[in-house]
């Protein structure tokens, strides 16, 4: 059923373009917050690093957009978000490219509200989309009021509030990085109130879009970041992928809560749409989500995916069931989706996991002998196998079971003559078995539907049979031995199951998608993606050691986090840490000065000496190697080949080994590194005190051999410059630094700290431990105490509950909500992700719409014509 009244035709089809007084009280409150909203944004803008010019044009441009599409707002807001990290180039942290396009689009949506903008008819208060009762909206003020009372405790913690455009981890504005996130989706909460109860379905497709969006673009950041770093089927190399999250520069787990917040709108996006064209690029998204997911390495995201994907399956069959049996006045979940698949039958299903585990234990036995030759035989022999006409079940039982057995008997003639003539010539084995798969191919494409052939179904099976041995020689030919025996196990499984289904026509999954059925090239099409997604696993698995070393220490890593939690929480200290929380940002300094000597990395800080800047650098007090040493870096083009120059004005109190790199690097992996090691002494004035600080000198460092750098222009690759300190405890003061190449160029900006660290970021490359509670959960106690965990797992356990069981299970999101959840919890489960702004902001978004979304009256998705 449509919102009452029709959007008159205007700018962009979203209704009339005019401007108008606002009419209640309600877009009076909208035009205050516009523009409060709107001047924090512009002095943001004013102030980015890079260039405030810019970023008040980009920033003009995005409220402008959200003005005009201010109902669909969350697409504009959340498709970017994976791509607009630039802390690495602008050295912002407390502050970020999220917070300028938070603020746009608060301030031009809360304007179009206010000023009726694309004037749209208010729907009746029964078609709003988004209602929170009186209780929720205590549970959310608490949450806020916890929130708050944990950023003030953390200022409290650190001294009081400073403001810092450049504070680290250990300075007061990190309160308001860490907490943030929470209080910009509240900002933003009434204005998506207002757009849901303008145009219920239009903001719940802006949200879907959105978040589809958001995973590609994370999605081919990531498949960017393989292809240039490691390349693209490497799963060996020691490398997680961290895309362009730049949360993850002290470890973290950013991109894996990412992907499990994200990928549950997708599926169900891909399982509803009815477009061949979105279908297809819905298709694409997933595939190149899964390829992030296998790439990540990550166990915790491994083990999300079934805990969240079942009950996202469940909820939307579900919901299915319900919508078929509430008559025909149901109404479409969409109506540019079109009308839904009817359930499998039982027998159907059973068909189908048989057929997915033939496959899987197929797919393992192919390549541990025959590698991807033999992987990539078996992937269009289950091909083949999906098209398999409907007209095959048409002959008598008997005339089957006769197919079968001489198509088998046939077949391995074909076979054995294959073989022979592989051994003979050399790679007549690959041309074999394309020979094959063309006759597979010219069989199908002369099915005749509706005609009853038992010639036709021998055929066809002997062939798909025949297709099916030159799998086994093709991994024969390449694996030997090993190879032969494995495929031939996995033939003989997928040999046996093919056998059955056509012998028991109720065990084929594709029974009710004959040659006229609509929905035959969406079920075959998932279930290609299906097999595409197990060949991957099995790559990942069977072809690199860098997962099995890791799943080989799931144990030992378990107790090791086991201990690291247990000392996390010995930093509270008293009844009232443990209820109020130590405040919010708070974990890295305490862990710092109250942990062990492992806690105590490096650090730095901004100094000021007779009126000119300086940076305070200090190395860790743990053992340090080179992926341990704490680093500060600048993102810089690409220099000459040759010998770059680094001059330096320094100064330090204790002998000090000082390490210089330039390397190829996306985040925390260096690579093609050109580095210099050099030993600095403090130098004093004659009778002066040895313990303190040398005076400044000037030193002159050569990086030899500097190669080209900079990667490929399909795949480019990131070269940083980066400082570090080789020496225990050691520190020392830089009052200016400037690096040229062989051609004279100066690569660095900001080299005398003039403007703060802008440019400058920093990293620990493989010692996180001590930047992360590593535990979402455990991170709000320690930040917000009893007190704030309480309600915060209050919340989660509320929306899980409304969107599976209550009022709102029937919203056409309500299954990708609790799945997203889920998987942020399993994954939070073994990393913070909440000190992640990015991540917390999605996660809280996702909660807050989560406590208030509803189903209207007669949605739900369509039951089947």
């Amino acid at each position: 059923m449509a919102a009452t009244g029709h959007p008159q035709a205007g700018l962009f089809g979203f209704g009339t373009l005019r401007l108008s007084r606002p009419a209640t009280w309600q877009q009076g409150l909208a035009l205050l917050a516009g523009i409060a909203m709107g001047v924090i944004g512009v002095e943001l803008a004013r102030h980015h690093p890079l260039s405030g010019t810019l970023a008040l044009a980009a920033w003009g441009l995005a409220a402008a957009a959200a003005a005009v599409l201010w109902v669909k707002s969350p697409a504009l807001l959340l498709a970017p978000l994976p791509l607009i990290g630039l802390a690495p180039w602008s050295g912002w942290i407390s502050f970020e490219e999220l917070d300028l396009l938070a603020t746009a689009c608060g301030c031009g949506g809360y304007l179009a509200y206010a000023l009726q903008l694309n004037a749209r008819d208010r729907a009746p208060a029964w078609r709003h989309g988004l209602v929170y009762s009186p209780a929720v909206q205590l549970l959310i003020l608490a949450l806020a009021a916890s929130a708050m009372l944990g950023m003030w405790r953390g200022f409290e913690d650190a001294g009081g509030f400073v403001f810092g455009w450049f504070h680290g981890y250990h300075e007061p504005m990190n309160s308001v990085r860490n907490g943030k996130a929470l209080f910009l989706a509240l900002a933003l909460l009434p204005l998506w109130t207002a757009a849901a109860a303008a145009r219920p379905r239009g903001f719940s497709r802006g949200l879907l879009l959105g978040l589809v969006l958001a995973l590609a673009a994370g999605s081919l950041a990531a498949l960017w970041e393989r292809l240039a770093y490691t390349g693209l089927l490497d799963f060996s190399t020691d490398y997680r992928t961290t895309a362009l999250f730049w949360e993850m520069h002290v470890g973290g787990a950013a991109l894996d809560g990412f992907l499990v917040m994200t990928l549950p709108f997708a599926l169900l996006a891909l399982l509803r749409t009815r477009s061949p064209w979105w279908f297809a690029a819905g298709l694409g998204v997933v595939l190149l989500a899964a390829y992030a997911v296998l790439t990540t390495f990550s166990r915790g995201v491994y083990l999300a995916l079934p805990l969240m994907l079942v009950p996202l399956v469940l909820l939307a069959d579900a919901q299915r069931r319900r919508a078929a049996g509430s008559g025909p006045e149901s109404s479409h979940l969409d109506s540019t989706l079109g009308a839904v698949d009817a359930p499998l039958p039982r027998l159907a299903k059973l068909g189908a996991l048989a057929m997915a585990a033939a496959f899987a234990l197929a797919a393992t036995l192919v390549f541990t002998g025959g590698g991807y030759r033999g992987l990539i035989a078996l992937f269009f022999v289950m091909a083949m196998l999906l098209v398999m006409p409907a007209s095959l079940w048409r002959p008598s039982l008997g005339q089957r079971l006769t197919a079968v057995l001489m198509g088998a008997v046939l077949a391995l003639l074909l076979g054995g003559a294959s073989w022979a003539l592989s051994v003979a010539v050399p790679k007549a084995a690959y041309v074999l078995n394309v020979v094959a798969l063309l006759c597979c191919a010219a069989l199908r494409w002369r099915d005749a539907p509706g005609q009853t052939r038992p010639v036709y179904v021998l055929l066809v099976t002997a062939s798909w049979f025949w297709l099916l041995s030159t799998m086994v020689i093709v991994a024969d030919y390449w694996g030997g031995t090993t190879g032969r025996w494995t495929s031939m196990a996995a033939g003989l499984a997928l040999g046996g199951v093919w056998s059955a289904m056509l012998l028991e026509p109720r065990l084929w999954p594709l029974q009710d998608a004959g040659a006229t059925g609509s929905a035959a090239w969406r079920k075959r099409a998932l279930l290609v993606a299906g097999l595409l997604l197990v060949m991957a696993v099995v790559a990942a698995l069977g072809g690199g050691a860098y997962l099995r070393d890791r799943m080989a220490t799931w144990k030992e890593d378990g107790l090791f986090r086991l201990t690291h939690w247990r000392e996390g929480l010995r930093l509270l200290h008293g009844p009232e840490q443990w209820l109020l929380g130590r405040g919010t940002g708070r974990f890295v300094p305490a862990n710092f000065y109250e942990g062990a000597n492992e806690a105590r990395i490096g650090d730095y800080r901004l100094r000021t000496d007779e009126g000119e800047a300086y940076l305070a650098l200090t190395a860790g007090k743990h053992v340090l190697g080179r992926g341990e040493l704490f680093r500060i870096s600048q993102r810089i083009a690409a220099p000459a080949p040759g010998t770059a120059k680094v001059t330096l004005v320094s100064r330090t109190a204790s002998d000090a080994t000082l390490v210089l790199e330039i390397c190829e690097r996306n985040l925390i992996y260096p690579d093609n590194c050109h580095a210099v090691a050099s030993q600095l002494k403090p130098q004093r004035a004659e009778g002066a005190d040895p313990q303190r600080v040398g005076d400044w000198q000037r030193q002159t460092f050569e990086i030899p051999g500097v190669q080209a750098m900079g990667g490929d222009w399909w795949a480019p690759r990131f070269v940083t410059f980066s400082m570090s300190l080789d020496a225990r405890g050691g520190r020392l003061d830089i009052s200016r630094i400037a690096l040229h190449d062989a051609q004279g160029r100066a690569l660095l900006t900001n080299g005398d700290f003039n403007r703060e660290m802008a440019h400058w970021f920093f990293s620990s490359d493989r010692h996180h431990l001590p930047w992360h509670m590593k535990n979402a959960a455990l991170h709000v106690l320690f930040e917000q105490g009893l007190l704030g965990l309480a309600l915060l797992g209050s919340a989660v356990v509320l929306v899980l509950a409304r969107l599976s069981f209550g009022r709102g299970r029937d919203h056409p999101l309500a299954p990708a909500i609790v799945a997203a959840l889920i998987g942020f919890a399993t994954v939070g489960a073994f990393d913070s992700l909440l000190d992640a702004p990015r991540i917390g902001f999605v996660f809280f978004t996702l909660l807050l719409l989560g406590l208030g979304l509803r189903a209207l009256p007669g949605e739900g998705v369509a039951r089947v014509a």
